[in-house]
């Protein structure tokens, strides 16, 4: 139970963290970056993807090792509703990742519409994530089985 514990714990400071990231990019975004705010917007970004993969493993520990087990989540429509809508926030996430590899690798700086074009991106992975709750209460309480 201990392990189990654990590993929710470390799978939900994780999604929280996630949402921490995207939010500190929304606002670094709320214009246009000087050079310094676009090195920590890559940073942010490089976070962001670590703490993904943070997520992925904790929550594949708590198949194999947590309390509920495989068998639990196997056959339950909200889990695999919630590892979708985690797979379409990583392949929302890849556009604005790349978009700001490119602009650190520019000598110039983004204008304003090419900022501004990432936010909706951002929004939706927000949204994404914020449905996850439910799911996952949804999950929890065995609904689906």
């Amino acid at each position: 139970m201990l392990l189990d514990a654990l590993l929710a714990t470390l799978h939900h400071l994780a999604v929280f963290g996630l949402v921490a990231m995207l939010i500190a990019e929304l606002v670094l975004l709320d214009c246009v970056p000087t050079g310094q705010r676009l090195r920590l917007l890559a940073r942010l970004d490089a976070t962001y993807g670590a703490l993904a993969l943070v997520v992925i493993v904790a929550g594949a520990l708590r198949l194999a090792f947590g309390a509920k087990g495989w068998a639990f989540y196997l056959h339950n429509p909200f889990f695999w509703m919630k590892l979708g809508a985690f797979a379409l926030v990583g392949v929302l996430s890849v556009r604005p990742t790349r978009t700001v590899l490119r602009w650190r690798r520019q000598s110039t700086l983004p204008d304003a519409l090419a900022v501004h074009a990432l936010r909706p991106w951002l929004l939706a992975q927000l949204g994404l994530l914020a449905l996850m709750p439910l799911l996952a209460a949804l999950m929890a309480r065995g609904l689906g089985h």
